[in-house]
C-alpha cells in the first residue's frame, strides 16, 4: 500500500461529494494487494485526514474489522455521498463571477475556466436545475 502522500494513494477531501470516488480508488488499491477486511479497515485510516480519522475510529463498526459494515456506516454519516457531485445555480454564478472579476486573455486560462464551468453547467442541466 502506498504512503498517504504518494502520488498513488487515494485521499479523501472531507467533501461529501468526494467520498464514494474516494472508496473506489481505496478499493481498487486493496483488491490489487490482497487486502482482507481487516487490514482494509486500518488502512482506509491511512489516507483520510486527523479529525476524519477520529471520527471513524469511533464508530463501533471499525472494532469489529468489517469493511462493509464500515464504509456502510461511513456513508450514512456523510448525507448525501451516495449520490455523488451535486450543484447549485450559486456555484455556476460563483464560478462566473470570479472570471468576470479576471479576464480571460490566453487559449490557457479559457480550458481552466471551461474545465471548471463545464461540470457544473452539465450537471445543473441534466438534473433540470437550469434550462439549456
Amino acid at each position: 500500500m502506498p504512503g498517504r502522500t504518494s502520488k498513488d494513494a487515494p485521499s479523501f477531501s472531507g467533501h461529501t461529494k468526494d467520498l464514494c470516488d474516494f472508496f473506489t480508488q481505496f478499493e481498487d488499491l486493496t483488491d490489487s494487494c490482497g487486502l482482507t477486511t481487516t487490514e482494509k479497515c486500518r488502512a482506509v485510516l491511512r489516507y483520510v485526514d486527523s479529525d476524519t480519522r477520529e471520527l471513524w475510529v469511533s464508530f463501533p463498526e471499525f472494532e469489529t474489522a468489517d469493511y462493509d459494515d464500515l464504509k456502510t456506516r461511513i456513508i450514512d454519516e456523510y448525507p448525501g455521498a451516495d449520490r455523488g457531485a451535486q450543484y447549485t445555480y450559486h456555484d455556476l454564478e460563483n464560478i462566473v463571477l470570479h472570471h468576470v472579476d479576471h479576464d480571460i486573455l490566453t487559449e490557457t486560462e479559457f480550458v481552466e475556466y471551461s474545465h471548471k464551468f463545464r461540470p457544473v453547467a452539465t450537471w445543473l442541466v441534466k438534473n433540470r436545475k437550469i434550462s439549456e
